[in-house]
């Protein structure tokens, strides 16, 4: 749970705002609940934690994101390896 809350903090800082053209699109991509966040234990000190936005969550069935969510690598200090 450390590991989720280190990755999400730095993916959604609080108070961020996401910028877009589209402002439904900005507005969608700052919900938290839009995310499907998926946490793997590679080994005892590394975590994988994933973020990947559902624009239907939004209504938003027509938008094409090319490049959206990350992927963060979180050791066993909370510590952000690396961001893909």
């Amino acid at each position: 749970m450390a590991a989720l809350e280190v990755a999400r903090n730095e993916f959604m800082p609080p108070g961020a705002k996401a910028s877009s053209d589209n402002p439904k699109l900005a507005e969608c991509l700052a919900r938290r609940d839009v995310y499907d966040v998926t946490v793997i234990r590679s080994s005892e000190s590394l975590y994988f934690v994933s973020f990947i936005p559902k624009l239907e969550r939004c209504g938003l069935r027509d938008v094409v994101l090319m490049d959206a969510g990350a992927v963060y690598a979180i050791d066993e200090k909370g510590r952000v390896l690396s961001v893909l």
